[in-house]
């Protein structure tokens, strides 16, 4: 197949019946493919278009999906060698598709080529111009633009001194008409679907040059463009809303002012974390100061006036702020769990408490409350904390709005930057834009020599590099100015899940290696592990046995809730019964209506978070190692909700060797969703191995 022709539309029935009429009335000389793509149109645009053009292959879609969607859905099902992308408001002139491939043909440089549009009446449009100014942008968005029709900035946006009559290279042409060579789109990409609708175009062509692909304005093929402007008629119904957003998120992707913002976005939200976690602590004085002085008749000395404690708040700031710095709360990432950066926050404020408590008991001035001290305390983790959620949730609204999305270049081989690509697309939270890799192949953007250039070119700014890559010493160079570059880094590595904390880089023997410290209070975490399963089973079991008759009742009255035991295998082999509830559905209920689980946390059967338990006779290779310790509630296998049984006690059973207490307090956190809905992966109540 030469060529497949791409049309989206959106409530545009007349006009795409007219637009195919015309290419169907002067239908190439090349064996062709008409795709339609239609995004939910309510005047029947797919059942018309299906009716009349049986030769034309219609994709009806439940829901609008924005522009660049649509023509990817239907790059995806097309097989010509070119695509050309047509407006429903297109009508082809008798030649224009062949004169278009043949420009195609004659240009191996040309990554798109668009045809010289003009209105019903014969005037022409501008459809191919220079990428925006400000100048320009300010011109073409407000009245100013009929104020100044021939203002330079225009002229130069709209190319208004050019001919329009002889063949050149282009910044962008409009989407209307746009043939694209199959090559190139598989080595640019396809339509930027962060574009709903407006400057997905602009976006495109900006890619195709980038990597090193030409744009062409080909005036020997003319079409007729009516400028209905369908897609303007949009659900949203607003249509100028979508331009700006869409205008924000090509200038957010492209600009060199918005670049060096996103490089710099470590300092700059380093202080947007520091303004609000001081904001958390001095609420958290007042709080504590007042909430002292409501409770006065409780202590026997009375409470210094707030305006003493001027000197003492800016100490308390100090503390706490270097505290902060010292735990490593202003390395901010995206992707760092909240539960992590909470038990990063205990003990940032408890080492600031220590020394302000120090200092309460050295200073001879006896103003300070130590009760605010402790108060105040105990406020600001739970005020840092949420002060800190409320940002990173702003920040992920931004995201699924895809702005701030980290552009990424990987550093390893063809097959590894797929993998990579397909795990980020999975993790949209991330808010990752895997813009290519580096390495040998026809579809890597260049080696390790042109990184310089890539880095700017792309505006990348992080790289991840393979396993593949980690000895290849012609990255030395870019490594040791990365710093300078303010690009992160990142290396994958197969070991990098089991190392656990207390990892640092020194040198041995003139030897670059990774470091793992001797655990010296292993045995006493252990011990603090075993009593607090033990004080969790024992407060939590009045509540749980109240909802356990709750639920028994409940479940007879309207049988709903069933429960029964199976039979595990726990600590050294040994029996025991697992609770199970299940609701009608066929989902578990959950595990606060198990008061079954808080007795073998008590009696020490389980433990808060563990392993999975196995079922008797059930066999297993990594059976042995599992079984040494006690199995859990939870774990890092039950937020998994991918991968099979096999593949979670693997990690189970590799992760024994690196556990820690503060790791097993924040799987718990995260646990916590799944414990109150008694979310579990599919394998665990499955007796077969394989599950």
């Amino acid at each position: 197949m030469d060529l497949s022709i791409i049309i989206v539309t959106y409530n545009s029935l007349e006009p795409v019946e007219r637009c195919i009429a015309s290419i169907e009335t002067h239908e190439p000389r090349c064996a062709y493919e008409i795709i339609v793509v239609d995004n939910s149109s309510i005047d029947g645009t797919a059942a018309a278009v299906a009716r009349r053009f049986p030769r034309v292959r219609v994709v009806a879609n439940a829901e609008n999906l924005g522009y660049s969607r649509g023509v990817n859905q239907g790059i995806r099902l097309s097989i010509g060698r070119a695509i050309l992308i047509l407006n429903p408001d297109i009508i082809a002139r008798e030649g224009s598709i062949d004169r278009l491939m043949e420009f195609l043909d004659a240009h191996p440089d040309a990554g798109i080529v668009g045809s010289k549009l003009v209105y019903p009446d014969g005037r022409l449009q501008h459809s191919c111009r220079s990428f925006y100014t400000l100048g320009a942008l300010v011109l073409r968005r407000t009245f100013l633009g009929a104020l100044f029709p021939r203002a330079k900035p225009l002229r130069d946006h709209l190319l208004l001194d050019y001919d329009h009559e002889t063949p050149r290279t282009v910044d962008w042409i409009i989407g209307a008409c746009m043939l694209v060579r199959r090559e190139a789109l598989e080595k640019v990409g396809a339509m930027d679907e962060r574009f709903f609708l407006y400057f997905e175009d602009i976006d495109w062509c900006n890619r195709m040059k980038r990597h090193g692909w030409s744009v062409y304005y080909a005036p020997s093929s003319v079409m007729t463009h009516t400028y209905e402007r369908s897609s303007a008629r949009s659900v949203l119904r607003k249509p100028f809303l979508i331009h700006m957003l869409s205008l924000m998120r090509y200038y957010e992707k492209w600009n060199r002012f918005f670049y060096a913002v996103r490089r710099n976005r470590g300092a700059i939200k380093a202080s947007v974390f520091a303004v609000s976690d001081l904001a958390a602590l001095n609420l958290s004085f007042l709080a504590a100061y007042y909430l002292r002085n409501l409770l006065q008749p409780l202590f026997e000395l009375g409470l210094y006036p707030i305006g003493w404690y001027g000197p003492f708040i800016l100490f308390y700031n100090l503390v706490f702020f270097i505290a902060l710095v010292a735990g490593g709360l202003y390395r901010v990432r995206r992707e760092t769990p909240f539960s992590e950066e909470f038990m990063r926050l205990v003990r940032a404020v408890f080492l600031g408490l220590v020394v302000l408590m120090a200092a309460t008991y050295i200073s001879r001035v006896r103003i300070y409350s130590r009760a605010v001290v402790l108060g105040q305390a105990g406020i600001a983790v739970f005020a840092l904390a949420l002060f800190r959620r409320v940002i990173r949730e702003l920040h992920r609204e931004l995201v699924k709005a895809r702005f701030d999305l980290k552009r990424v270049l990987d550093i390893g081989s063809k097959e590894e930057a797929v993998e990579l690509t397909e795990r980020l697309a999975g993790a949209p939270e991330l808010g990752i834009d895997v813009v290519g890799y580096v390495g040998a192949g026809a579809g890597a953007l260049g080696t390790s020599e042109d990184l310089p250039d890539l880095l700017e070119r792309f505006k990348i700014q992080e790289v991840i590099i393979c396993q593949s890559r980690q000895n290849d010493r012609a990255l030395l160079p870019f490594l040791a100015h990365s710093r300078r570059r303010v690009i992160q880094i990142r290396m994958i590595s197969p070991l990098a899940r089991f190392l656990g904390q207390g990892v640092r880089v020194e040198e041995f023997a003139g030897l670059a290696v990774f470091s793992l410290e001797r655990r010296i209070l292993f045995e006493f975490e252990r011990g603090i592990k075993r009593i607090c399963d033990c004080v969790a089973g024992a407060v939590a079991l009045p509540f749980v046995e109240c909802a356990f008759l709750a639920y028994r009742l409940y479940g007879r009255m309207k049988g709903t809730v069933t429960f029964f035991g199976e039979g595990r295998r726990g600590r050294r082999g040994r029996s025991f019964v697992w609770p199970r509830a299940l609701r009608a559905s066929g989902r578990e209920a959950g595990d606060f209506a198990k008061p079954a689980l808080c007795l073998a946390l008590i009696g020490g059967t389980l433990s808060l978070v563990g392993p999975p338990s196995l079922y008797e006779g059930q066999a297993n290779e990594f059976a042995g190692a599992l079984l040494r310790v006690r199995p859990g509630i939870t774990g890092r296998w039950r937020l998994s909700r991918r991968g099979s049984r096999r593949q979670a006690l693997e990690e189970e059973a590799l992760g024994l060797e690196s556990w820690s207490l503060e790791r097993d307090i924040m799987t718990f956190m995260e646990s916590i969703g799944a414990l109150c809905s008694g979310a579990y992966p599919r394998w665990f109540f499955s007796k077969g191995d394989a599950a």
